[in-house]
């Protein structure tokens, strides 16, 4: 397999080599990347609460209770070395198999709130953005121009779904009322993504002519235009979304040798998707999802990803080796049979997932920096509507894995805030505040539209500084 820095000095013979050296070779801006994946419909604060946690904590955390509120302290309670892979889903972090550690590379955060988001089957946007769904633009959006530094994608969103169709538009948003579709069909997902790469010289020549057609017809269009102005900043908007698009071609096209090697294999040969069944597994389309993301990331065409399983459709279905029971139905009967361990299983399977992610970028090396990707990259792992079914938001557990190397003290900790209606309590917020900082953005710490509901501005101290 080819190194990250090969792939990279690849690209600096081609076309990405007009802005290569303004982009990897500057010591003063360091790599840095998120990956955003979400779970639908309620990640609980048992699955990720470690046994030594639990202890500390005391009352409710001791029982089969999967909220205990009234357990958390006045204060935060920071776990240094906490054994996290205890936890009833995060048993994917620990070592095994020749696999690496990650417990050492993982902080859980129990106790942020995000009120304003509202809870229910789905937040929207309101998880991501902090708001009330559609009044804002989500974290994703908001960062990534910061981390874009020359990517052909400024961000990757990929995802699964029960609604049948290819894309979505909820859960991200450029803006108020701005939804930034999602791809939930993994074979879209790859012809979107590796397209310009893979379909060889008749297609990448076929994909070029279309742009060169339409970018032909729109300028002939917009110098003979005699409408009004809106009507021509509307033509001048469509032309240049053209020319940026027809660019990303051309990026792509002299990345293409170099990428390949990252590859998955291809929708029709892919056994994930050619035996999901119907309707398809979701957790085995959300693995190929996360093959396309990985390549992606490898391959240096983005260094921003969201990863929503159950997005703007959360009943998704399973496999029979977890349920034959869809998402929804698996909720509603939670107390019944075996259906609060199946649930658990689909928050281990996804991080399972993430500890993919998380050990392939922890063996590539990093392009003009110390340490590995994975020591500039930051995974949150969260859901997309706080702690339950059908959640009040008054709590949203996360993972973060990754990002040593960005400030974050991912080192086995577990960070429990005081629940949500407390003095000290902290909110989903601060933890996008966090990555702002650690980003380097010394002034992000006003995200979100919590309004006078804010409790305090900033980072958390204890997961960056």
């Amino acid at each position: 397999m080819f190194s990250r820095r090969t792939v990279l000095k690849g690209m600096a013979a081609g076309l990405f080599a007009p802005y290569f050296h303004d982009v990897y070779a500057q010591s003063s801006a360091l790599p840095a990347r998120l990956v955003l994946v979400l779970e639908c419909n309620g990640v609980y604060p048992r699955a990720l609460l470690s046994t030594g946690t639990r202890a500390a904590l005391g009352g409710r955390a001791n029982t089969s209770d999967r909220l205990f509120w009234d357990a958390y302290k006045d204060t935060p309670l920071v776990r240094e070395g906490d054994n996290l892979a205890s936890a009833i889903s995060l048993g994917p972090l620990a070592a095994s198999s020749g696999n690496i550690d990650l417990v050492n590379r993982s902080a859980v955060l129990l106790g942020l709130s995000n009120l304003i988001a509202g809870g229910g089957h789905s937040s929207g946007t309101g998880g991501l953005s902090c708001a009330v769904n559609g009044a804002g633009g989500t974290f994703d959006a908001v960062i990534a121009p910061r981390l874009r530094r020359g990517a052909p994608f400024d961000v990757l969103r990929l995802g699964t779904s029960s609604a049948r169709v290819s894309i979505v538009y909820e859960t991200c948003a450029l803006g108020p009322r701005k939804p930034a579709g999602i791809i939930v069909n993994p074979s879209l997902a790859f012809d979107s993504t590796f397209g310009s790469l893979l379909g060889g010289s008749t297609n990448g020549r076929d994909r070029k002519m279309l742009f060169d057609f339409a970018l032909a017809d729109s300028r002939k269009a917009l110098a003979e235009f005699r409408g009004n102005s809106n009507e021509r900043l509307k033509l001048e908007r469509y032309l240049s979304s053209l020319e940026s698009l027809r660019t990303r071609e051309d990026q792509l096209a002299g990345m293409a040798d170099r990428v390949r090697p990252y590859l998955p294999l291809a929708p029709k040969d892919n056994p994930l998707l050619t035996g999901a069944g119907s309707p398809p597994d979701s957790l085995k389309w959300f693995e190929a999802q996360f093959q396309i993301a990985t390549a992606a990331l490898l391959g240096g065409l983005t260094n921003t990803v969201v990863l929503a399983t159950g997005t703007s459709g959360f009943d998704v279905a399973y496999g029979p080796d977890v349920s034959d029971i869809p998402r929804h139905s698996l909720q509603h009967g939670l107390d019944a049979g075996q259906n609060w361990d199946r649930v658990a299983e689909v928050t281990r399977r996804h991080v399972q997932l993430v500890a993919n992610l998380a050990r392939t970028l922890a063996a590539t090396p990093e392009v003009g920096a110390s340490g590995s990707m994975l020591d500039h990259t930051a995974i949150v792992f969260m859901s997309d509507n706080g702690e339950q079914h059908h959640s009040t938001s008054r709590e949203w557990p996360k993972l973060v894995v990754g990002g040593n190397a960005l400030g974050l003290k991912t080192d086995g900790r577990t960070v429990v805030y005081p629940k949500y209606d407390a003095a000290r309590n902290r909110q989903v917020s601060n933890l996008f505040n966090t990555l702002g900082h650690a980003f380097g953005d010394a002034d992000f710490n006003t995200f979100g539209q919590e309004g006078s509901t804010r409790i305090a501005p900033g980072p958390l101290g204890e997961l960056y500084g």
